[in-house]
């Protein structure tokens, strides 16, 4: 169950985005895989492009403020299948796109994504239930997939995974952010660089913290 305090460092980590849009989502738009996702994990998403497009150019403002990214991010799902017009998850967009993935481990990461941010999503629907003022867009869809990103980050094949301080680090943070649940038991990236009876990593040598 996730307490209130760490819904609240969802809120506030997720939230914080701004210009980084094609980032988050991880399209390589431009064709230059340095996302904050593939840093780390040399793993690529082959969502469709062309509608994120057509939805950026839609709802882009001067500002870019959180409200538009959210807005952007509802009508590119939306147009893919993964939500529908009423904001429901497309739980079997989401399976057949699972069972595209290129290996079994990959396959049982995405799953295992899937289920926990599924409870992540269902805990902010709740939260913005209780909210009187309602965004011009819903944020479900944005924080949704950002989730899938981040835990599929933490869960990252060994073979994919780039070793470094700054990816154990931001291992660290992801689990902080939607706390331990997020981690496979064994056989990922995350078991290795969290687990508490492991000694901490010391920095490499000749690297910058």
């Amino acid at each position: 169950m996730h307490s209130s305090a760490a819904l609240g460092r969802v809120f506030s980590l997720v939230i914080i985005a701004s210009i980084q849009v094609i980032a988050i989502v991880d399209f390589n738009i431009d064709n230059n895989p340095k996302s904050d996702a593939q840093v780390c994990c040399m793993i690529e998403h082959s969502f469709p492009q062309e509608p994120f497009l057509e939805c950026y150019e839609r709802h882009k403002t001067p500002s870019m403020n959180n409200e538009t990214i959210m807005c952007i991010h509802q009508c590119y799902y939306e147009a893919i299948g993964f939500f529908s017009k009423d904001v429901q998850i497309q739980s079997d967009k989401y399976l057949t796109y699972k069972d595209s993935l290129d290996s079994e481990e990959r396959q049982t990461s995405f799953t295992f994504a899937l289920k926990a941010c599924a409870q992540i999503a269902l805990d902010i629907i709740k939260h913005f239930a209780k909210v009187a003022k309602k965004p011009r867009c819903s944020p479900i869809p944005y924080l949704f997939n950002r989730c899938l990103m981040e835990v599929d980050i933490v869960n990252c094949p060994s073979d994919r995974w780039i070793d470094s301080n700054l990816c154990d680090l931001l291992v660290v943070k992801l689990t902080t952010k939607y706390g331990k649940g997020i981690q496979m038991k064994s056989g990922t990236n995350a078991t290795s660089q969290t687990d508490k009876n492991a000694p901490a990593r010391q920095p490499k040598s000749g690297t910058r913290e």
